[in-house]
């Protein structure tokens, strides 16, 4: 009896791990009511086989997903070793400065920020000119965005206990304004602020980096000018783009639409061209790193086997990237945009998703 059950249990445990056993265990996880009918599409990046796919040519809702195209388009728009200038001028009055920049989308006032993840610390620059601790200031500026300046002049409040009075002024204004220059900061290269926000999905950095490809193109960061941005830049690399609507760059719009295969060609053309590299090498890594450190607890086989961006929005759940499989890689893009949006139903799709990468990463296919 005993010689039975094990030659039962060593059958069963073969079964189980046989190409056409697995294919049937996954395609029975893409289906699953967790998912909702998700856009989805599963891919090996090396020969082109679909392992699975769910409606992959629909459009869904990508969540911040949408930022794997964005950090796309600014190092296509762009390029990887954009860096960004700021300094600080005297003036003619008293203390009285210029602020004088270029849009650069990664400064921040916070030192704790700076020193952390990489951004310029704006608040520097103002230290370098106020050596004698002057309590009030006034503080030309031009070329920054007013949600920095507005957190600088808090920064300042609050730490320095310095009232600073912040005056924009155009470009033109500042030529003139500005006597000598005291001190600057240079930005990372662009390719450092894609890999930040790829891994901690940073909405601020992604929109500001996509109005910025916008712009480089002379068209306008609205809707249309960041959808025809986003489908110039597509189609350049050879990737469909078919129904793609961008609002954002971020993907925090439930107006944003885009296709699981629209995707899973990005991933691959990522994975394969060397100036995309930063966007792979910020990838979140499962159980590990960034915004998958605390998933797939529950499918412990895909732990350092997966590299995906998440995303989720209102009834959206996303997730996008690779998976390893022995000597095999799988692109994949779920888009499950029909769940409950409830952090319960949330949570059963990231599980879903979780077990699914789990039998792709375990299995012989």
């Amino acid at each position: 009896m005993r010689r039975l059950m094990l030659a039962m249990l060593i059958i069963a445990t073969f079964l189980s791990n046989t190409p056409a056993t697995a294919l049937h265990k996954v395609e029975k996880q893409v289906t699953a009511s967790a998912l909702a009918k998700p856009g989805l599409l599963v891919m090996d990046t090396s020969t082109g086989r679909v392992l699975a796919e769910n409606g992959p040519d629909s459009t869904r809702i990508p969540a911040s997903v949408l930022k794997l195209i964005t950090a796309t388009v600014a190092i296509q728009s762009l390029g990887a070793d954009r860096q960004y200038r700021t300094s600080i001028w005297r003036t003619e009055e008293s203390n009285t400065y210029l602020l004088r920049g270029s849009l650069d989308p990664f400064l921040s006032a916070n030192k704790a920020i700076s020193e952390k993840y990489g951004h310029g610390f704006i608040t520097s620059l103002i230290n370098s000119a106020n050596k004698s601790g002057a309590r009030k200031l006034k503080v030309y500026y031009e070329g920054l965005f007013d949600k920095d300046v507005a957190e600088l002049k808090s920064a300042l409040k609050t730490n320095k206990k310095v009232n600073a009075n912040f005056v924009k002024v155009e470009k033109a204004k500042a030529e003139t304004l500005g006597i000598e220059e005291i001190d600057s900061i240079t930005s990372v290269p662009l390719s450092e602020m894609v890999s930040y926000f790829v891994l901690w999905s940073d909405n601020r950095v992604a929109d500001r980096l996509a109005n910025a490809a916008a712009r480089s193109l002379d068209r306008s960061s609205n809707g249309s000018g960041l959808t025809a941005t986003y489908k110039e830049t597509l189609t350049t690399l050879g990737i469909s783009s078919d129904g793609l609507v961008i609002r954002d760059g971020s993907g925090l719009s439930k107006k944003n639409q885009v296709s699981a295969r629209t995707i899973v060609e990005l991933l691959t053309v990522i994975r394969n061209d060397i100036r995309f590299i930063s966007i792979y090498a910020g990838l979140p890594i499962a159980g590990k790193t960034g915004t998958l450190k605390n998933r797939f607890e529950k499918a412990p086989g895909a732990i350092g086997q997966v590299r995906a961006k998440t995303g989720w929005v209102n009834n959206s759940v996303t997730l996008a990237g690779y998976a390893v499989s022995g000597e095999k890689e799988y692109a994949f893009a779920i888009l499950a945009d029909g769940i409950t949006p409830t952090l319960k139903g949330r949570n059963a799709a990231r599980r879903a998703m979780d077990r699914l990468l789990e039998t792709i990463v375990m299995g012989d296919h």
